[in-house]
């Protein structure tokens, strides 16, 4: 026989495998179980061991979990067994989910008070954190009782609280929502609100009574009435609390939006309400009914078993059955369950029940005759009529059908204790205890695993568990290299920014100009040589003072017009120098100083006065000079002259002519723009300088501001540094106690966290 042992845990939806005392593979539908809650699988797991085996039928199953868990597997082992398997079981035990809630309020209680991180994070958390304790202190568990026309409803919801509060009749008489709180201090007296549709309170009474639910049923004003008091039928849990809630019928609310709260009800898989859904007996296949239960199939579909489970369908007015005229309730019963089946409901939780035997047993005060006569003759049916038992017919637990007995012996609703058998017969106290199942069963566990979820927020939180390690692992790193650290830091601090060496060093590699801006200098002083050539081509031949006064002073135009040009080029590539210089600059300070001091401000380096302003204004000296002017003999005029060794009387009068030479001033334009040109290179060229001169003053500027930076800032803060790192060790011995203290609150917490983990572990 092949063994399986079965380990879920409901409180941390855990389940663990072994078969045959090893883990089942990856790949196997049972291993995708493990975290998923049992009734989720519990249907399918004789199936898929099955195949699993190849087939195999014997299985010996080890189950460890509680008590209603185990109850699903014995129903599931119960059909394998029907489909010819062989299966043993056998049940391991766990601590109940009530005892463990207790130690679960227990820890947040003694916590609280111990710690006042703790306790101020409850006081002042976040209103989902609130929202989130709140929802796992909740004790509340909603019974959503829903139901068609005549179906006994309200009389149902009257043999629960044990006396006549809900209106009933054969007609339709729910037109509100009503909500029904447990509350074992109020005695017997319900003490009732009336809202209307905003929320408001409209009214309320102390003592409210079948007069005035009918009243507040019939006020259109009404859309929702809260009722607290003690339901008689339900034993004090200090882990639960009833809430009751009657709800109209689809058709039958003076509220349209009545009917969407109803259907929202069923229609809730988040909080899987239970939903009592109570039919007639007698009285099937109504078409309200039909539309619900079709609903009610739908949602049944998803969810699994535990969708199953939380439908309780209650069929009412089975005492109208009389076996002495041949009415079987086994047939009766198989009708309700064929029409459940043929709305899609299959297998369901059927509960037959007498909810006007309940009723008349447990109701307060005088009976009238009519009641009277009705509880003795359904009681007489119920007793002496074995088929109206109606328990036979509930398909539940052993510990369902144990709890039932108790509950009917022992009910405080119950006016003549030794009508208690009438009381079980009458099938309520079945109904109530598969309501205390359910609540073992689905709402403990998921209330347990949301106090988990929310202790363990709220310790990691409230106690500050991860700021306290933060600040451990720091303070812990802190003090293990804290000396070497001072010494590494000093040691980089001399060997870097505050040494004479390394400004030296800083300066020197200044003076080298970024290769961009040698370029840019060299193209723009190839450009001027190339318009100098130019100018000199006008510059040929001899011509007076005049002309080559007007010449070169055409020519001195140019070249400052060129000069201009050249200083705004210069002017540009002094800026785009600055540039450059900075960004090396800050990318130096990036290297070594933003890397070990992130917080440092930002490296600002001012941009200097443009070039063009700080560069002074041109002086050819290229105009006309007297030494520029030379003196030539040129021919002026012939003259006439006599010649005395000419002279004879034949030539008398005779002349000869004689050429006239004059002194006149010239300028030799080639030789005047061979000397002006080397004034004009001169000058470009003490222009360039001026220029790189002055790009690298600047750059040098901007080396002596980052100088003066690293000395104002990076010094500074370097300094406080260290002078807080040599306070820090000064003030080691508060350190360590910080420490020590710090330690203490993380082992606190892990010890509180491991506390409730053991509390939800097995």
């Amino acid at each position: 026989m092949n063994h399986i042992a079965i380990t879920h845990n409901p409180f941390l939806v855990e389940t663990e495998f072994l078969i045959n005392g090893h883990s089942p593979s990856e790949s196997s539908n049972i291993t995708a179980y493990s975290s998923k809650r049992l009734q989720l699988w519990v249907e399918q797991i004789f199936d898929d061991l099955q195949a699993l085996f190849n087939g195999s039928n014997d299985f010996f199953i080890e189950f460890t979990g509680v008590e209603s868990d185990f109850n699903d597997i014995k129903e599931a082992a119960s059909n394998a067994i029907q489909k010819g398997m062989c299966v043993e079981l056998k049940f391991n035990p766990v601590v109940p989910s009530e005892e463990r809630l207790e130690k679960i309020k227990a820890l947040m209680t003694r916590v609280s008070e111990e710690s006042p991180k703790f306790a101020d994070y409850l006081a002042n958390s976040d209103l989902k954190a609130k929202q989130d304790f709140e929802d796992a202190l909740n004790n509340e568990f909603d019974a959503y009782v829903v139901a068609t026309m005549s179906s006994g409803k309200s009389t149902f919801i009257n043999a629960i609280l044990g006396q006549d509060l809900l209106p009933a009749a054969n007609e339709a008489t729910t037109a509100t929502i009503a909500h029904i709180f447990d509350d074992k201090s109020k005695g017997d007296a319900f003490y009732g609100e009336r809202f209307d549709r905003n929320g408001n309170c409209i009214e309320h009474m102390d003592d409210v009574d079948l007069a005035i639910m009918k009243e507040w049923n019939s006020d259109c004003e009404t859309k929702t009435i809260r009722l607290t008091g003690n339901i008689r039928a339900i034993k004090e849990n200090n882990n639960v609390r009833l809430v009751l809630t009657d709800t109209p019928g689809p058709n039958n609310s003076q509220d349209p939006e009545h009917q969407r709260t109803t259907l929202g009800f069923i229609q809730d898989s988040k909080r899987n309400p239970l939903i009592i859904y109570v039919l007639n007996g007698t009285q099937l296949g109504t078409t309200d009914d039909a539309q619900l239960l079709r609903l009610v199939s739908d949602t049944m579909s998803k969810g699994g078993k535990q969708s199953k489970d939380r439908f309780l369908f209650v069929v009412n007015k089975m005492d109208m059955f009389d076996p002495e005229k041949g009415e079987d309730i086994g047939e009766a019963l198989n009708r309700v369950k064929s029409y459940l089946e043929e709305n899609g409901i299959h297998d369901p939780n059927l509960f037959p029940v007498s909810a006007r035997m309940a009723y008349l047993l447990r109701k307060q005060g005088e009976l009238t005759r009519a009641e009277r006569n009705d509880k003795t003759n359904i009681a007489d049916l119920l007793l002496e009529e074995p088929s109206m038992a109606f328990p036979q017919y509930m398909s539940v637990s052993t510990t369902v059908a144990s709890t039932m007995q108790q509950k009917a012996q022992n009910d405080d609703a119950l006016q003549d204790k030794a009508m208690w058998r009438a009381l079980l017969n009458s099938g309520l106290p079945g109904v109530e205890a598969t309501i205390d199942e359910y609540i073992n069963k689905y709402s403990f566990p998921m209330r347990l695993n949301r106090a988990h979820l929310a202790m363990t927020a709220a310790i990691e939180c409230g106690m500050q568990e991860a700021e306290l390690i933060k600040q451990l692992e720091i303070d812990e790193h802190a003090l293990s290299i804290l000396q070497s650290e001072i010494h590494n830091l000093k040691t980089r601090r001399d060997k870097g920014f505050n040494t004479q060496a390394y400004k030296e060093q800083l300066k020197l590699e200044g003076r080298d100009l970024p290769m961009d801006v040698h370029n840019t200098l060299n193209n723009i002083e190839i450009d001027i040589y190339a318009r100098i050539g130019k100018l000199g081509d006008m510059f040929i031949g001899d011509v007076s003072s005049k002309e080559a006064e007007f010449k070169i002073d055409n020519a001195s135009k140019d070249i400052k017009f060129l000069f201009d040009c050249s200083i705004n080029e210069y002017d540009k590539t002094f800026l785009r120098s600055q540039e450059i210089i900075k960004k090396e600059l800050y990318q130096e300070y990036q290297s070594y100083v933003a890397t070990l001091f992130p917080e440092s401000n930002a490296l600002e380096l001012p941009v200097y006065q443009a070039l063009k302003h700080s560069i002074s204004s041109i002086s050819l000296e290229i105009e006309l000079k007297q030494d520029d002017i030379r003196k030539k003999s040129v021919f002026s005029h012939y003259d006439k002259v006599y010649d005395p060794e000419l002279f004879s009387p034949s030539t008398w009068f005779s002349r000869r002519e004689v050429a006239r030479y004059k002194t006149e001033e010239y300028v030799d334009l080639q030789e005047l723009w061979k000397e002006r040109m080397i004034i004009i290179r001169n000058q470009f060229a003490s222009l360039k300088g001026d220029a790189i001169q002055r790009i690298r003053e600047d750059k040098d500027k901007l080396i002596d501001n980052y100088l003066a930076f690293l000395e104002g800032e990076f010094s500074t803060k370097f300094a406080d540094i260290l002078a807080d790192l040599e306070q820090k060790v000064e003030n080691q011995t508060q350190r360590e106690n910080a420490i020590a203290q710090a330690k203490i609150d993380i082992d606190e917490i892990r010890f509180i966290k491991q506390e409730l983990e053991t509390i939800l572990q097995f």
